[in-house]
């Protein structure tokens, strides 16, 4: 009863389980079939290859053709070194002048005088043999072109061919015109502003012949760029179809087969009107009756120019003087920045854009800074402060004359606005004629001077920069996290080259001494230049500075001057050096900035550092991150660090030839030699900052927020300070608010464990 009962409760699962090993049977049987028909003997047997049937699902691998290439190679984008030539961007106006062997040395001087100051471009065509004839190299004119061909009926054509092959891409107007036509530029260029570039324009004086639809050369046909490009694919049949005296008609029937425009005088309510002097014009150019105009032709002698140039000058001039005294009515004078057509004073966007005023007297500059509350008067500040002072105070006596006597300068007050320049104001105290003290308030500007566009050279960050870092023991730590930090950033690149100057003390254990000072950093140096010698490229040199009298002198700025003169042994005259410190933050940025404003015998970069304030302050109750992050509580921009610079070394080779007074360190002991030879009371360069700007190089100083320094420890103190001496030490520990908060901190810890002792 028991197992019919089972067997009748589970017959579902009794099922299933014979049914899963019948299907294991069967496919192991399958397998074993197929294993002995794919056998070696299987294969020795000759089978017919028709009667095989394969699998349709089967996959075949097509190796056919295989690797294929792309349809599409990828190119690299190469952008055009300016960007108005990516955009496309061209020259408004280009003026072309026929002139001839007579003409070229007296009309077409006389235009060029008048002309070509106030356009795009001149030229001036002609044949060559004229040319030579009239010896147009000692013309000074600013571009003669000479045709082989000395037929004059195709002297405009060739013109035109000239400027189809040349400047298509280059103008977006092209007039054309005599050497007998007086161009008024200022009115041609007014009008060529307001027509748009991508209008068909062809525009000028219109024909007094039989053809209306033509223009006449006499007073200039104005182009736009996309007629001159249809022009240029019909030239050869203008040439074939020149068959009339007259260039004007030639030239017309040109323009129009090729771009279906007849010539026009007004384009957009804009009048090209050319106007032909006659007898009696000639002769009373200066009266008022001449019709303003673009061109005046059949100016047969030089001074006729010049008479019409004198006479449109005077009458732009009254046109702009009479805009000037509208434009006064107009505006309230109140609302104007003073002095009038200075720029006015900068309105801020918040309170830290605030420009603030420095309060002076006349030996002292009061809080110039957050970090200097005060700064005695010297140097051009203090020539400035007295020439202000002086011209209020001859300005206000010239105002009051006899009535008042000058005592004293009461309060000054000083604001440097970059868009401006320097305002002052002044209280000056003055007697008046009954012995009373009067005081005057007077406000004096000093707008900056007319900005110039100097021409420098093209650079690129395609220069190696040679970085020397001079290492003190007590910089070891930092030397070797620069040197790795180094290596990773420079193995991606090889444009650097790092190169330690390890200076030692007097009676430090130096090279081949077991105890050698440096021994670690310079393992460290074999290491990673052994693991990085294709890309990172690290140095030494070792220098002992020795005692010049109160001690050797580890961190002063005439120590540069030895350090260079014995490393320039090493390195190439047109090597880009960078002085720098262990304690930087190495920046791929900072390196990029210093080869881009770094030029070749024009100007030096002297970057000012962003310094971190003393770690247990600064970061009291906050943690201390791996990065330096520019924030006011973390550090300040040090203007007083000089140490940092960028320069050419033949730059400073050649102002080194000039420093007489500092004999050339060519080893170790010269050293002594130049400190005995410093006089700190002659007005002399004493740092390589002051010397570069001495010999004429730019200067570029400005904060830099890619260089970054950590904080640096402190030398010994010694007893004897040298005016030319750097001690990391003098800047400030934090700001004032963290170092009032400290202060509260510990008198607060203080009286409270008093008042637990009673």
């Amino acid at each position: 009863m028991g197992l019919p009962f089972l067997l009748k409760q589970h017959q579902s699962f009794l099922f299933s389980l014979l049914l899963g090993v019948f299907i294991s049977y069967s496919i192991t049987l399958y397998s074993n079939l197929s294993s002995d028909c794919f056998s070696t003997d299987y294969y020795a047997q000759p089978i017919n290859l028709v009667n095989v049937q394969s699998d349709e699902y089967e996959p075949h691998i097509n190796l056919a053709g295989k690797p294929q290439k792309a349809k599409k190679v990828p190119q690299n984008l190469i952008r055009p070194r300016y960007y108005s030539s990516e955009l496309g961007i061209k020259e408004k106006l280009f003026i072309g002048i026929l002139t001839s062997e007579q003409t070229v040395s007296t009309l077409a001087v006389a235009l060029n005088k008048t002309t070509s100051h106030l356009v795009n471009k001149l030229m001036f065509f002609m044949d060559a043999a004229g040319a030579e004839k009239a010896n147009v190299i000692t013309l000074k004119l600013p571009g003669i072109v000479g045709f082989v061909d000395t037929r004059e009926i195709l002297k405009p054509f060739h013109m035109l061919k000239y400027l189809t092959d040349n400047f298509l891409e280059e103008y977006d107007f092209f007039f054309l015109t005599r050497d007998t036509s007086y161009i008024n530029a200022k009115h041609l260029m007014n009008i060529v502003k307001k027509i748009s570039v991508s209008q068909e324009v062809h525009l000028g004086g219109m024909s007094k012949k039989d053809a209306p639809t033509y223009c006449t050369l006499d007073g200039g046909i104005l182009l736009s760029n996309n007629v001159l490009k249809k022009i240029q694919s019909s030239l050869d049949w203008c040439v074939k179809n020149a068959f009339s005296d007259a260039d004007d008609d030639n030239v017309g029937r040109c323009i129009l087969h090729a771009s279906q425009l007849p010539c026009q005088s007004t384009f957009q309510n804009l009048n090209l009107m050319s106007v032909e002097l006659t007898e009696t014009d000639k002769q009373n150019v200066e009266s008022e009756n001449l019709p303003a105009a673009v061109t005046y032709y059949q100016v047969t002698e030089p001074n006729l120019f010049y008479r019409l140039h004198l006479h449109l000058a005077k009458s732009y001039l009254e046109i702009q003087k009479a805009l000037i005294a509208e434009l006064k009515e107009s505006l309230d004078i109140s609302d104007l920045a003073w002095p009038p057509g200075s720029y006015p004073p900068k309105k801020p966007q918040s309170r830290f854009d605030l420009l603030s005023w420095q309060y002076f007297d006349d030996k002292n500059m009061y809080l110039t800074s957050d970090f200097i509350n005060l700064k005695p008067l010297g140097g051009a500040d203090l020539l400035d402060v007295y020439n202000v002072k002086n011209r209020s105070i001859q300005w206000l006596t010239q105002k009051y004359v006899g009535s008042i006597q000058f005592r004293r300068l009461v309060n000054g007050y000083r604001r440097f606005d970059p868009s401006r320049g320097l305002d002052y104001i002044l209280d000056l105290a003055f007697k008046d004629s009954t012995g009373k003290e009067t005081i005057k308030r007077v406000e004096v500007t000093k707008t900056l001077g007319r900005v110039e566009m100097l021409q420098m050279p093209y650079v690129t960050e395609n220069s190696r920069v040679y970085m020397l870092l001079p290492t003190l023991e007590m910089d070891k730590t930092m030397a070797s996290e620069f040197m790795k930090q180094y290596a990773q950033t420079c193995s991606q690149s090889d444009l650097s080259f790092l190169m330690l100057v390890l200076l030692y003390e007097p009676n430090a254990p130096g090279k081949g001494h077991v105890a050698d000072v440096f021994k670690d950093i310079k393992e460290l140096t074999l290491k990673l230049s052994s693991k990085y010698h294709k890309d990172c490229k690290i140095t030494w040199i070792s220098i002992r500075v020795p005692d010049v009298g109160g001690g050797p002198p580890m961190l002063d700025y005439l120590l540069h001057f030895a350090i260079l003169d014995l490393a320039s042994k090493k390195l190439a005259p047109d090597s880009l050096v960078l002085m720098t410190e262990p304690n930087m933050e190495i920046r791929t940025d900072y390196l990029n900035r210093v080869r881009m404003s770094t030029i070749y015998g024009k100007q030096v970069y002297s970057p000012i550092p962003f310094s971190e304030f003393y770690p247990p302050i600064a970061y009291r109750n906050t943690e201390k991150k791996s990065v330096l992050e520019i924030h006011k509580n973390t550090g300040r921009f040090d203007l007083e660090n000089l140490r940092h610079i960028s320069f050419y070394l033949a730059d400073y080779l050649e102002g080194r030839k000039l420093m007489t007074h500092l004999p050339v360190v060519s080893m170790d002991k010269d050293i002594r030699q130049l400190y005995s030879s410093q006089d700190a009371g002659d007005d002399k360069p004493t740092n390589l900052l002051d010397m570069l700007t001495r010999q004429g190089l730019s200067i570029i100083r400005a904060v830099d927020p890619a260089l970054r320094l950590r904080r640096r420890n402190c030398m010994p103190a010694t007893p004897f300070l040298r005016p030319t001496q750097y001690n990391p030490c003098d800047s400030p520990l934090a700001t004032r608010a963290q170092l009032g908060q400290l202060v509260l901190d510990l008198t607060g810890n203080k009286s409270s464990s008093s008042l637990r002792h009673k």
